[in-house]
């Protein structure tokens, strides 16, 4: 369901607005979120508005966000194991020793060669996923 970008504590939210916005969430099940904390900025128009989320407040509910997010990422890249993908390869990591590719989801997946040719950045090959966690998915080259 794509990625979101979402901001907590804008001036003004109030805790029904991230109750909503965690029904979003929910509802759709973005595959990725980037989401952060308001924070005031000089020279900007809501310097001036007085109903600021307290900095605790916005800490809370960016904890509470990112969890639910962090398990509909389980949920939905546990949903990829046992399955084949075309990944394209991308580098090497020497910290892992395995390669690094994305599927056509613009999924990372982190695999093994399995006594297959090491593939030039670039190559196309398929990939049985085997594990996955919140960020990514591993997996081994097909033979």
């Amino acid at each position: 369901a794509g990625q979101r970008l979402v901001l907590l504590g804008t001036v003004g939210e109030t805790g029904e607005d991230f109750e909503e916005t965690i029904r979003l969430v929910e509802e759709v099940g973005y595959d990725s979120m980037f989401s952060f904390k308001y924070s005031q900025r000089p020279n900007t128009p809501a310097l001036a508005l007085t109903d600021h989320v307290p900095e605790e407040e916005k800490a809370r509910r960016l904890s509470i966000l990112q969890e639910k997010q962090r398990g509909i990422q389980m949920r939905r890249n546990a949903a990829y194991i046992g399955e084949r993908h075309e990944v394209m390869a991308e580098y090497f990591n020497q910290a892992t020793g395995h390669w690094v590719g994305r599927t056509a989801q613009n999924k990372t997946l982190n695999f093994l060669l399995g006594g297959r040719p090491a593939p030039t950045p670039g190559q196309y090959l398929d990939v049985l996923v085997t594990r996955s966690g919140p960020n990514s998915l591993a997996g081994e080259a097909c033979a």
